[in-house]
């Protein structure tokens, strides 16, 4: 047995009522649980950086296996929704560890917290939901118990976090399922099932599973990175069918028959299988004949020029101020005469903008002079126009490649980079950062990429660049509201402004 070391600061208040949790009736001590770690609607929810020890739990998956090895996974005897949690575990060499196995009886006294994918450029969570690990944790093996038999479910409870979060952490069976394709994505090979969720490989080798298959059971504890989906443990998780006809065969949606066709869970025009077709006109509102129609084509609450997607899009008509001393918002965006940008050549507006770039005097009386201004950010003056001389050209601080006016446009800079649609989707790591195509923010970002989401341009073209599913607005790379926070919320130009109650 491994001594457990004793943390000050326990929840006591929590262990010394009897009904601290309804969910867990086979809870004998009184203390936290996993129902309480996971369940926000516990009367006894345990919070975010809180100490807690989970005792008599049992391991229901180890990770050792492949280069990320370490965590292991606990449940409630009882088991079902919220019965489980990762313990995110970096000691690899305890005797411990080396010896513990699913069926273990452990206590975990350690740290909640929620994890997420942080943006890079901001350093803000990005996942929908946090995944919820117990961290620092020192683990007691009290010896070894029963297996859990797993919970079942189906693949379309993961589809959502509405349906899945309660079922992250957890031993679940999927039954008679198909597998639809086999990817690699990141060096992980994943098993996209019929129904769309998927298996991946962190905790066993999948390579011998083959497309189509019917599957009459796959079981796995459920983990969480931008979707949800299994992690298999070994092969006795994987049954062959008997019957190929016991699963659905594959089909595609189709979009005007009332009928989930494809078994994700998304009918007709709800499915992103049927983005485009002509059953299902796209939602949107970014030409001059949508933004002057009086009509919130979109969706979105606003109207014509006060939809960003008008007001904010590069290449629309519609929405510029017309008049610049008429004292009348002509583009409807909030801003009249001088106040509006589009003003900001107009001679009735000068003092209101900085107008000359090159005099080296604050015209705008904004504090900031010249190419420093962003009023400037388009005066050919203000533009790099030699990437290779070693001279900040445009006084703006940057010089050469380190300029974004050469990064976009100098062949020489862009060597090496993630800008342009050919390195943004070919499947490799241009800029050695971890991060592939469009999931590399520079890919994102960039004005010359129109494959990926992330700019003013592809959040407003109706198109789904990156392939996920996701259209302009509702692609996280366009439009991320932080839940609680709206110093965290991230919206490109062209979607509309997060809402916070």
């Amino acid at each position: 047995m491994v001594a457990l070391f004793a943390f000050a600061g326990c929840r006591e208040d929590k262990k010394t009522n009897p009904n601290n949790n309804n969910n867990n009736i086979n809870n004998t001590n009184n203390g936290d649980t996993i129902y309480m770690v996971q369940d926000a609607s516990n009367q006894y929810f345990v919070q975010d950086g809180d100490e807690v020890i989970l005792t008599n739990k049992i391991v229901t998956a180890v990770d050792k296996y492949g280069d990320r090895t370490g965590s292991f996974w606990i449940s409630e005897a009882n088991g079902g929704p919220f019965s489980g949690v990762q313990v995110y575990n970096t000691d690899t060499t305890s005797t411990w560890w080396t010896e513990l196995q699913v069926g273990d009886l452990v206590t975990v006294h350690g740290r909640k917290m929620e994890y997420s994918y942080l943006d890079p450029n901001t350093n803000e969570p990005l996942f929908d939901d946090p995944l919820t690990e117990i961290t620092e944790a020192s683990v007691t093996v009290l010896g070894a118990g029963t297996p859990l038999t797993p919970t079942e479910i189906t693949a379309s409870d993961l589809n959502s976090v509405a349906t899945g979060e309660k079922w992250e952490g957890v031993l679940v069976r999927l039954t008679n399922v198909r597998v639809s394709t086999i990817t690699e994505r990141d060096g992980r090979l994943e098993v996209n099932l019929f129904g769309s969720t998927k298996a991946q490989d962190d905790l066993m080798d999948l390579s011998t599973v083959t497309e189509g298959v019917c599957l009459s059971r796959l079981s796995g504890v459920v983990t969480y990175f931008f979707d949800y989906y299994l992690l298999v443990r070994s092969a006795s998780d994987i049954e062959i069918a008997a019957n190929d006809s016991d699963c659905a065969e594959i089909v595609d949606e189709i979009c005007d028959n009332e009928i989930d066709d494809d078994g994700n869970g998304f009918t007709d025009c709800d499915d992103f299988a049927c983005t485009g077709n002509a059953a299902c006109p796209s939602k949107s509102e970014n030409t001059d004949e949508l933004c002057g129609d009086t009509i919130d084509n979109d969706e979105d609450g606003l109207t014509d020029c006060e939809d960003p997607s008008c007001f904010g899009h590069p290449d629309l008509t519609a929405c510029v101020e017309t008049n610049c001393t008429d004292t009348i918002d002509n583009d409807g965006n909030g801003y009249t005469d001088c106040e509006d940008y589009d003003c900001g050549n107009d001679p009735a507006c000068a003092g209101s903008f900085e107008q000359n770039c090159t005099d080296g005097a604050d015209d705008d009386g904004d504090t900031f002079i010249d190419c420093n201004d962003f009023d400037c950010k388009d005066d050919p003056a203000c533009i790099e126009s030699n990437c290779t001389d070693g001279t900040d050209n445009d006084g703006d601080g940057f010089i050469d490649c380190l300029d974004f006016d050469c990064l976009y446009t100098d062949a020489a800079c862009a060597e090496g980079k993630e800008i342009t649609d050919a390195t943004c989707s070919d499947g490799v790591d241009q800029d050695g950062n971890g991060f592939i195509d469009c999931r590399d923010f520079s890919c994102q970002k960039s004005p010359l990429v129109t494959v990926c989401e992330g700019n003013a341009v592809t959040c407003a073209d109706g198109l789904d660049n990156d392939g996920n599913n996701f259209i302009d607005c509702a692609d996280f790379a366009c439009r991320y509201c932080h839940a609680t926070d709206p110093t965290k919320d991230r919206v490109v130009s062209t979607c509309p402004p997060c809402v916070h109650n």
